[in-house]
């Protein structure tokens, strides 16, 4: 399971020592880029039943979570389908970013508190937490009266999704990334803006320009922290590992 750059390179190098394998991400462009290095692969949201199907159709000895550090629901049905078909969970987690205290970092346990240091830190407020939470941060009242912009995957669903939550195109920045951080730097600058809400989502996830966008330009980030999961299940064999060395050498003495 893995819609991100360094989940392929996982299931790269997966199927350059032999195993059989498929890659499953939630929009078709995440399984166009698999596709495009020669995996296998299906993309579209998966419910514990269809994930239960899939894995049994195809007789699968393991499956490896390497989705995005915030996607819980998918990493609890994951578990969920692990324990009730006996199979490994593998998870692949990303290290985090080792972040020196700054005044200009402030983090946040959730949305209604990053939403509310963002508030209180000015009033032109950008969003770089992705596209599926933006419900979330349209109910945060403390935002009512702020100028919010966000920046999205430019997809049509997508910005159908941000145009039925009020979102003029003069707040939505669609692009693809990664993004540099004189890239960062010039959107921010060219939107005047006052304070940014990322989530950590370590050096592959572009976090590091941001720290080093809005340090440079004096600019307030409010860095969401990685929510917690649950890998105590007695239920499933879990691995989990950092590197893809320290996780081919795990998974390979479990299976």
């Amino acid at each position: 399971m893995a819609g991100t750059e360094d989940g392929r390179s996982l299931a790269e190098t997966l199927k350059t020592r032999g195993h059989e394998v498929l890659v499953s991400t939630l929009t078709a462009y995440g399984a166009n880029l698999a596709a495009e290095s020669g995996l296998d692969a299906r993309s579209g949201a998966i419910n514990a039943k269809q994930l239960t199907d899939l894995l049994r159709s195809g007789s699968y000895s393991a499956l490896v979570d390497a989705t995005h550090p915030y996607a819980i629901q998918v990493k609890e049905t994951a578990q969920f389908v692990c324990s009730e078909l006996k199979i490994p969970y593998l998870r692949w987690e990303r290290l985090p970013l080792e972040l020196e205290d700054h005044p200009l970092i402030h983090w946040a346990e959730d949305v209604p508190d990053a939403a509310q240091k963002a508030a209180d830190l000015g009033e032109r407020i950008l969003l770089t937490t992705g596209s599926n939470s933006l419900p979330e941060w349209r109910a945060q009242s403390c935002l009512n009266d702020k100028n919010l912009f966000i920046r999205v995957l430019p997809t049509s669903q997508v910005l159908t999704r941000c145009e039925n939550l009020g979102f003029k195109p003069n707040q939505i920045i669609a692009a693809q990334g990664p993004f540099s951080q004189a890239w960062d730097e010039a959107m921010y600058q060219q939107l005047k803006i006052d304070a940014v809400v990322a989530k950590e989502s370590g050096k592959v996830g572009g976090t590091l320009e941001k720290v080093h966008a809005c340090r440079r330009l004096n600019i307030p980030l409010v860095l969401l922290k990685r929510p917690p999961v649950n890998l105590n299940n007695p239920d499933i064999q879990t691995i989990v590992a950092h590197s893809i060395p320290q996780f081919l050498k795990q998974m390979e003495e479990l299976l």
